[in-house]
């Protein structure tokens, strides 16, 4: 039925709902889990760019104090993905894990081309009204952009 079944995950217990969901469709047949977290940026690429007054050193300890929380972010994305991974391949599972930086539903869509993934099993955090406006839906981007299957899990 599938063969590559792709998981975002964001690190939340809600998130990982849509990984308990994916386990259970891979028992029934040998499937390729596809674990995948996308650390935003976008904090750290809005830094503030000043109005000039800045030095040259302050503006310099904004951009290391960036790349050190890029890192971080990164060696924890790492190490949480990798956690996972752990635990599946334990259970028998074969297991992908995928870092990327950048817009979340745009590196899910481009994956999910890019590897042939059968179906994208991700969990919706339920907002509504302004902040889903304001903020954004990662998974209504993915089903509207996207050409593979998505299986939502609500938040409820």
């Amino acid at each position: 039925m599938f063969t590559n079944i792709l998981v975002p995950l964001d690190g939340s217990a809600l998130s990982e709902k849509a990984l308990a969901m994916a386990q259970n469709l891979a028992r029934t047949s040998d499937v390729s889990l596809h674990l995948m977290q996308v650390i935003s940026l976008r904090p750290v690429l809005e830094a503030r760019h000043g109005s000039g007054s800045e030095s040259i050193t302050m503006l310099e300890m904004e951009q290391d104090a960036a790349r050190q929380l890029i890192e971080i972010r990164t060696a924890r994305g790492q190490q949480y993905l990798e956690g996972l991974a752990v635990q599946l391949r334990h259970a028998g599972f074969q297991v992908t894990t995928i870092l990327r930086e950048g817009a979340a539903a745009e590196h899910i869509v481009e994956y999910a081309k890019a590897q042939a993934i059968d179906l994208i099993v991700i969990s919706t955090h339920g907002r509504s009204g302004f902040t889903r406006f304001f903020v954004g839906s990662v998974t209504d981007r993915v089903i509207r952009t996207g050409e593979t299957p998505v299986l939502v899990l609500p938040a409820s």
